[in-house]
């Protein structure tokens, strides 16, 4: 007699799984029997491998906790990508669609995620640091794509085929939102690792990330977690190797002054503000 499949469920951030008792010697690595509930349990994050693992095992699964859908999201511009773009978005899909590129300001990351928006054709959620990003990356998306585009942040909760929030917002209500989005975009995703900001990720499903920005460097070293989170540094350039030929040119300067006790305890203070707000 051949046994009932899995079943999957999305609660609250995390996954349950139906369908095997404590003693279940097919339960995928990623669950831990959660003594509350009597049940399998698996952070949202792990939905990408546990789906593979069962595939693999030729388990037989049901799938309930996936709530996005697939899109044919065609990009409105007319816009050539520079070469750097075409290779930053090849080596991430290469790599599963999961990772991290690193491009100086004013080198087009936007561009790169519209890119992958329109190969990935899942639901889409932009995660940015502030509400003026948001409003921005909202403009943005209108006139890029025609699709439904939604807002969550700053008063707004509408949910679109592309949808935007702030990193606050997502913190707040991804333990519902966690299964609506196939493909998650960190803007600025320096900020994710931060104490509460990384559930941000760890409570979707999502299978497919990105992250952009242009100082991954953290001063509590926690950039690492970035690997987790979203997937390796695939791709990367740096200012100095841009200029003159995409980037304008610049020179570093740098001027010493003199500050006072109380200037550079006020100076100390400041900056391990900024290091850690990045």
């Amino acid at each position: 007699m051949s046994q009932p499949p899995f079943v999957l469920r999305f609660e609250a951030g995390t996954l349950l799984l139906d369908g095997a008792d404590r003693s279940s010697a097919r339960v995928p690595q990623h669950f831990r029997w959660d003594e509350r509930v009597l049940r399998w349990r698996a952070p949202a994050s792990a939905y990408r491998h546990i789906v593979k693992e069962l595939i693999r095992t030729r388990t037989p699964y049901e799938d309930r906790a996936r709530a996005y859908d697939r899109f044919d999201f065609v990009s409105k511009l007319d816009r050539e990508p520079r070469p750097y773009q075409e290779q930053a978005v090849d080596e991430w899909m290469r790599r599963e669609r999961c990772g991290v590129v690193i491009l100086p300001t004013g080198a087009g990351k936007s561009l790169v995620a519209q890119m992958a928006i329109e190969r990935t054709c899942r639901s889409t959620l932009i995660v940015v640091p502030t509400i003026d990003l948001m409003n921005q990356w909202y403009d943005l998306l209108l006139s890029s794509f025609q699709a439904e585009v939604g807002l969550i942040g700053g008063g707004y909760y509408e949910i679109g085929a592309l949808t935007v929030t702030t990193y606050a917002s997502a913190f707040r209500f991804m333990e519902r939102l966690g299964n609506q989005f196939g493909f998650l975009i960190f803007d600025e995703c320096h900020h994710l690792p931060s104490s509460v900001h990384r559930y941000a990720a760890e409570m979707s499903i999502a299978p497919f990330r990105l992250g952009l920005t242009a100082t991954p460097e953290r001063a509590d070293g926690e950039e690492r977690s970035l690997t987790q989170l979203i997937g390796p540094i695939l791709y990367r350039r740096e200012a100095h190797e841009m200029a003159g030929e995409y980037l304008a040119d610049y020179s570093v300067v740098r001027i010493t002054v003199r500050l006072s006790a109380e200037e550079r305890a006020f100076y100390e203070q400041e900056r391990n503000i900024f290091l850690i707000e990045r």
